[in-house]
């Protein structure tokens, strides 16, 4: 097993960490799949269980994995989500086994009395609903797929089936729900496999006894498609965008904590200084459902402080790749910290530079001054001296971006995810049938 020594947050003991594995590094640089038994055409059933249908970080995450693990050949992923939507949609059109149930979800609206009430009230009609889901098959791992579902922990136990929970999550505020969620996967799960180091780190610094089972396996691409410079220009002209102006973007929920508005500050403070030149910034995104006064509350930041003429609304965007083909400096200015960053790894991905906020799982990602920038997080000073430095520089931003570029490549790929969670799952299938 690998020791994780360079961990870049502490834990609050200083006795875990040590045994955290990064499953993807202990597979090597050379990948090769695993070697077929005798009862490999006999697949392993893996019940995954998610919180949404709709296609941000964790719905890209689990689409991607379940597809190519199905495709391998070793793995029989049963897909239950919560209703309809792009996810269901994309998981249908690539033959992937998807089922619409309740899946108890956890917000923290659930730790409140009232919440706690309606979710024991529901939990019989949920495990009965995944029951005929299952529908008598032998099922040799539960994948719960983020810490906001209960029901296939609660399956996953009622059943002595071993669970695997996948978390997606740092959870700062409030302070009782960050306790809580460590302390239900140390209950509820068997395995445990974080997508960032980061996000290992805040659950063992409540519950330093997860590290024997805590493993950290990054997300991952597929490989890029190839240029399609003439969709990139069309967006760009989409946006009266000229060929000569720089386009900054920005990808990500409208909300209070991925960054748009420390954004607009930065760009109102670059006017000021007489240094936002041709500097454009797109937004891309919905705002969360229950939540849509963030798009008119971000509008009229803009017109406040003066940037309107530069600040451009993008719905949400499926083909995210155009997005950043057209892109020049890719921002990921999350006012609290990231648990993985999905976001740099796409515009890394497409070879854009990258400047993000030096916390959470970005720190596993960006690396200053070598493949992006990092700046302290919440500063819309640190974030303007970041944007302009680059702006000024073409040729370090080319640099930037092709360095990005090939450390996607040799650490965010799909096929060492892919490679490492399906390790995984046959390690955790032959230790259950040696004990059984």
């Amino acid at each position: 097993m690998i020791e994780v020594k360079n961990l870049i947050l502490e834990p609050k003991s200083p006795s875990v960490g040590s045994s955290l594995v990064h499953i993807d590094e202990k597979l090597g640089s050379d990948i090769r799949s695993p070697s077929p038994t005798a009862d490999s055409n006999r697949r392993l059933h893996v019940l995954f269980i998610h919180q949404s249908s709709e296609l941000y970080g964790s719905d890209k995450v689990l689409l991607l994995l379940v597809v190519q693990l199905q495709q391998r050949g070793f793995i029989h992923p049963v897909v239950v989500i919560p209703g309809p939507g792009l996810l269901l949609d994309r998981l249908v059109a690539a033959g992937i086994e998807v089922h619409v149930a309740d899946v108890l979800k956890l917000s923290r609206a659930a730790f409140t009395p009232l919440g706690l009430l309606r979710s024991l009230r529901s939990v019989q009609r949920v495990l009965a609903a995944l029951n005929k889901v299952v529908a008598g098959r032998q099922i040799t791992l539960v994948h719960s797929n983020t810490l906001a579902v209960m029901a296939g922990a609660l399956w996953a136990w009622r059943r002595r089936v071993p669970h695997l929970w996948h978390v997606h999550e740092i959870v700062l505020t409030p302070r009782v729900v960050s306790r809580i969620y460590p302390w239900l996967v140390r209950l509820l799960a068997d395995h445990v496999v974080a997508n960032s180091d980061q996000t290992a780190q805040w659950m063992l610094g409540y519950e330093p006894k997860l590290a024997a089972r805590c493993h950290v396996i990054f997300n991952g691409l597929p490989p890029a498609p190839p240029p399609e410079p003439a969709r990139y220009v069309l967006f760009r002209l989409g946006l009266g965008i000229e060929p000569t102006d720089l386009l900054v973007s920005l990808v990500g929920r409208l909300n209070s904590w991925k960054g748009q508005g420390l954004l607009i500050e930065a760009a109102a403070l670059l006017r000021r200084q007489g240094r936002l030149g041709c500097i454009h910034i797109a937004l891309v995104g919905d705002a969360p459902a229950g939540q849509e006064h963030w798009g008119k509350t971000l509008s009229e930041a803009a017109k406040r402080l003066g940037v309107a003429d530069r600040i451009h609304f993008i719905p949400f965007v499926e083909d995210i790749d155009v997005v950043w083909g057209g892109t020049d400096i890719a921002i990921v200015p999350s006012t609290e910290p990231e648990p993985f960053g999905m976001v740099a790894v796409e515009a890394m991905h497409i070879g854009v530079p990258v400047v993000a906020a030096a916390h959470g799982g970005l720190l596993n990602i960006v690396e200053h001054g070598v493949n992006g920038l990092l700046f302290k997080p919440r500063d819309p000073v640190a974030l303007a001296d970041a944007i302009a430095r680059l702006a000024d520089d073409p040729t370090w931003r080319r640099s930037l971006g092709t360095a990005g570029r090939l450390h996607q490549q040799q650490h965010f790929s799909l096929e060492r995810q892919v490679l490492a969670v399906e390790r995984l799952y046959l390690n955790i299938a032959a230790r259950t049938a040696a004990e059984g």
